[in-house]
């Protein structure tokens, strides 16, 4: 049923939850497990002006791709554990529901196993939700998973 699963990773708090989802549906269908993380376009933009009080736009770059790595790393350790085979990808400065996206396109995506910290209201319109807008605009099944607090 589903060969190609997509978890994307942002490092959120509760994400353990759909890391278990998205390795458990993988071991279930002897499927490859696919981990992705995006650094964020509009974070390094806001982030990262050319100088930060002496600190290069490389310098903050370098600690982004480090962080994403960490967290792929993460996941991929506790799939292959699991005995699930990964395919991990990190793209830089990118909108994180267009590369998910385009990602899943590419890649012949079956499942996209994506964590939900569930915000509504006021909340959900100021930070705005990656997980909602990939759910909206997905081409493939989606597992929106609630995270944990």
């Amino acid at each position: 049923m589903y060969d190609q699963i997509l978890i994307p990773t942002d490092g959120s708090d509760g994400t353990k939850t759909a890391v278990k989802q998205a390795i458990t549906h993988a071991q279930t269908y002897d499927a490859e497990l696919h981990v992705l993380h995006v650094i964020d376009q509009s974070a390094v933009e806001i982030t990262a002006p050319p100088t930060i009080e002496g600190i290069s736009a490389d310098v903050v770059h370098e600690q982004l791709d480090e962080q994403g790595q960490s967290l792929i790393n993460e996941v991929t350790e506790e799939a292959n554990k699991s005995g699930v085979s990964t395919t991990t990808e990190i793209v830089e400065y990118g909108r994180p529901h267009e590369e998910i996206q385009s990602y899943a396109a590419e890649q012949d995506i079956d499942l996209i196993v994506i964590g939900t910290h569930g915000r509504s209201g006021l909340n959900r319109q100021l930070l705005g939700s990656v997980a909602e807008k990939v759910i909206r605009t997905a081409e493939v099944p989606i597992l929106a998973v609630q995270l944990d607090e």
